[in-house]
């Protein structure tokens, strides 16, 4: 929709994307691409938090080794540092929390049991040091994809949404590369129980033939 206008097509689409979203959704807003449908979803945040009176909330937590596009605000959401080197990126009001895979980063001898809450320590210590009243959302693809293809542990994200709400910061989930089947589900928010308050989609939405996105929120975040 732009301006008040619309068509048929976009209508329909835009009902049926609410209609199949694993979570209560509001609006969809639809864009080119995932780059930019995170980017406008980064916009659409710092909006948010301006006119709800709070200026200084507008950090994002991105995670190391997530991936949300090459514009400048996903660029920098992103936690690539190939991604960012000569860029001058990322942004000083994006950072970033530990990556969340076992294989890859447990320590010595430690089991996936103690290694969850580890990263949520990290996750936890982050916010203190920041301030949660500095912070409006946290982004993260349910699995990883460009980063390495990375699994979250047992209890991973159910920690993060606890961590989350206690702390008043928005869940966006990306979407990009996960959904519409490709987990076994329609949605991976489904397969790890995550309820978002926006949801990012686009590839498998056009079978990547052509550039389309979407942006879903929920009524809270509208």
């Amino acid at each position: 929709m732009f301006n008040y206008k619309t068509h048929g097509p976009s209508v329909d689409l835009a009902e049926l994307l609410i209609k199949i979203a694993p979570v209560p959704m509001s609006k969809v807003h639809f864009t080119s691409s995932g780059s930019e449908a995170n980017d406008l979803t980064c916009k659409m945040v710092w909006y948010r938090s301006n006119s709800l009176g709070k200026p200084e909330k507008k950090k994002i937590i991105g995670r190391l080794k997530g991936y949300h596009g090459v514009t400048i605000a996903a660029g920098s959401i992103t936690g690539l540092p190939a991604n960012h080197k000569s860029f001058d990126l990322p942004l000083d009001r994006m950072i970033h929390t530990s990556c969340h895979s076992y294989v890859h980063f447990a320590e010595e001898e430690e089991s996936e049991a103690d290694f969850t809450p580890r990263m949520l320590k990290d996750l936890e210590d982050l916010i203190e040091r920041e301030g949660a009243d500095t912070i409006a959302a946290f982004w993260g693809e349910p699995v990883m994809g460009a980063g390495g293809v990375l699994v979250p542990p047992a209890g991973y994200w159910e920690g993060v949404q606890k961590i989350l709400k206690k702390n008043d910061i928005l869940l966006v989930a990306d979407e990009v590369i996960c959904g519409f089947g490709r987990t076994g589900t329609m949605f991976a928010c489904e397969r790890f129980g995550i309820e978002p308050d926006v949801m990012v989609l686009s590839k498998q939405i056009s079978s990547s033939y052509m550039p389309l996105s979407a942006i879903l929120m929920n009524d809270n975040f509208y």
